[in-house]
C-alpha cells in the first residue's frame, strides 16, 4: 500500500516529467530575455577605476609574467566592461537575492564572520547585502555571470536549425569536417631495447628479406619482435597513428607504398617495416555522417553570435568610463 510520502513523490515526479512544466521554464526563461531587451533606453553607468585598471594589469602579470602592451590591456578593461554590464542585468532580474548556489555562498561567508548560530540565515543574508558581498564575492559574480551567458544562449537555441541550413553550414566550414587520408596496415616491428646498436642493420636485412620472400603480412609479421601494440591497425588518419605510435612513424606510413614492403619507418620504439592494406583520399562526408557535430557548431555560433548582439545593446544603453592608469580625467563613452 502507498504511503501519503510515497504518493507525494509519485507526483511530483509526474509534474517534473509534464511537458506544461518544462513549457513554463523555456517560457519563463524567454520572458526574462524580452525583459532584457525592453528596458528603457537610459542604462547603467559603468565605472573602471584607475585602481581597477591597475589591478587588472597585474592580475595579466601575474599570470603571464610580462605586462600587458596596450592592446591587451584594453581587451582585457573591456572585458571586465562586459562582465559588469551582464551583472547589472542579473541584479535586475533579481538573481543575486534568488539564486540559490549565490545565497549559500554569503551565508556560508557570513558564518565564517559570524560562529553566532543563535543568528537567523534571513538576518546574515541581509548582512551579507549591506555589506556588498553580492558584489564583491568571486563566485558570486561568477555564478550570476555564468546565469546571465545561459540564459542568452539558451534562448538561440529553442529553434533546431534546418536541414537547409546545416547544409548551408558544412558547405561552408569544409576544413572543420574533411576526414583525413588514412590507411590500413601491418607492421613488422624490432625493438631498439633488444637490437642496440644493430637496430638499423637488422632493419635494413628485414625489409630486404621480407621484398625477396615476398612474404605476406601475416608472415612478415612473426619475423619481428615483440611488441606490445597490435602489428595490425585498422584504417585510421595520421593523427590517431601518431597517437599510438609517434609522429615518425606516422608520417612514414603515410608515405608508405601500397601492397608491398617499406622500407624501414622509425619510432619511439624502434624500427617498422610495414604493408599497406588499404587507403583512402581526404574527403568530404556527406552531411548524415557528420549531422550531429554540424549541428553542434552552428549552435555554438549562434549562441556567440545571441550574446556578442546583447552585448552591443547593452553598451548602447550604458554610459561608460574608463579611467588611465595616471588617474587623470575619466574617459566616458
Amino acid at each position: 500500500m502507498n504511503t501519503a510520502p510515497d504518493m507525494a513523490r509519485g507526483r511530483i515526479g509526474r509534474a517534473l516529467r509534464s511537458p506544461l512544466l518544462h513549457f513554463i521554464v523555456i517560457g519563463s526563461a524567454l520572458f526574462a530575455v524580452d525583459r532584457i531587451g525592453d528596458e528603457p533606453a537610459a542604462g547603467p553607468t559603468i565605472r573602471i577605476s584607475a585602481n581597477e585598471v591597475s589591478a587588472i594589469e597585474a592580475e595579466w602579470v601575474q599570470r603571464m609574467g610580462r605586462p600587458p602592451d596596450a592592446k591587451i590591456l584594453s581587451a582585457l578593461v573591456s572585458a571586465r566592461v562586459d562582465d559588469e554590464l551582464w551583472l547589472h542585468e542579473a541584479r535586475a532580474l533579481g538573481w543575486h537575492r534568488t539564486d540559490a548556489i549565490v545565497q549559500r555562498r554569503l551565508l556560508r561567508n557570513q558564518r565564517f564572520l559570524t560562529p553566532d548560530v543563535a543568528i537567523t540565515d534571513t538576518v546574515l543574508l541581509e548582512r551579507a547585502y549591506q555589506q556588498g558581498m553580492d558584489v564583491s564575492d568571486v563566485v558570486v559574480r561568477r555564478r550570476l555571470l555564468e546565469r546571465m551567458r545561459l540564459l542568452i544562449a539558451s534562448a538561440a537555441r529553442t529553434k533546431p536549425p534546418t536541414d537547409t541550413e546545416l547544409a548551408a553550414w558544412l558547405e561552408s566550414h569544409p576544413d572543420d569536417f574533411v576526414q583525413s587520408p588514412q590507411v590500413k596496415l601491418s607492421h613488422v616491428f624490432l625493438s631498439r631495447d633488444r637490437r642496440g646498436e644493430s637496430l638499423a642493420r637488422d632493419a635494413e636485412a628485414l625489409a630486404t628479406r621480407l621484398h625477396d620472400e615476398g612474404a605476406t603480412p601475416e608472415q612478415g609479421v612473426r619475423l619481428g619482435d615483440p611488441f606490445l601494440l597490435s602489428s595490425h591497425l585498422p584504417l585510421w588518419p595520421e593523427e590517431t597513428i601518431a597517437r599510438q605510435l609517434g609522429a615518425e612513424f606516422a608520417a612514414g606510413a603515410m608515405r608508405a607504398p601500397s601492397l608491398r614492403w617499406s622500407d624501414p619507418i622509425g619510432s619511439s620504439y624502434g624500427r617498422h617495416v610495414v604493408w599497406i592494406h588499404e587507403r583512402t583520399p581526404a574527403r568530404m562526408p556527406t552531411l548524415e555522417e557528420v549531422r550531429r557535430s554540424v549541428e553542434a557548431d552552428l549552435m555554438r555560433d549562434r549562441e556567440r553570435a545571441a550574446l556578442r548582439e546583447h552585448l552591443v545593446q547593452l553598451r548602447a544603453r550604458a554610459r561608460i568610463e574608463i579611467a588611465p592608469r595616471n588617474d587623470g580625467a575619466a574617459q566616458a563613452r
